[in-house]
């Protein structure tokens, strides 16, 4: 007995981490075909390029003599920040702050929608049949 729970408890972890293994290389596959992806782009993108380039020059047009400008670098206050945006602690002018304190006032509170009255043309009257005389 002791030796079949040994092989059943072998069994059952040689089978996980088979599976282990599998959803490991699934991930791999998906990671290798993103870069393969991102290099056809790539390639794409300097065939663009070249021929652009070639259509400027056959066109006579002077871009190679233009300045070329650097974007300015992007500091830690630009960068996009993912979560919600920071609260200024600082009130924005045309708001009003309680006297003594830098805090702003509360807020009114939303307006609620009003609903409008129903017209009684608007009003669906069920038909009923009509009865012949005969």
């Amino acid at each position: 007995m002791l030796i079949n729970a040994k092989s059943i408890l072998y069994k059952e972890m040689v089978e996980k981490l088979y599976h282990k293994c599998q959803r490991i290389q699934a991930e791999n596959e998906r990671c290798v075909m993103r870069v393969n992806g991102i290099k056809k782009i790539i390639r794409r993108r300097d065939y663009d390029v070249k021929l652009l380039k070639k259509r400027l020059d056959k066109h006579g047009d002077n871009w190679r003599s233009v300045p070329m400008e650097a974007p300015h670098p992007k500091g830690k206050t630009e960068q996009k920040r993912r979560g919600p945006k920071p609260k200024n602690k600082q009130p924005i002018d045309g708001e009003a702050t309680a006297p003594g304190s830098t805090i702003p006032a509360a807020k009114k509170p939303r307006k609620q929608r009003v609903k409008q009255p129903t017209s009684p043309s608007s009003i669906v009257q069920p038909i009923q049949p009509q009865t012949t005389l005969t």
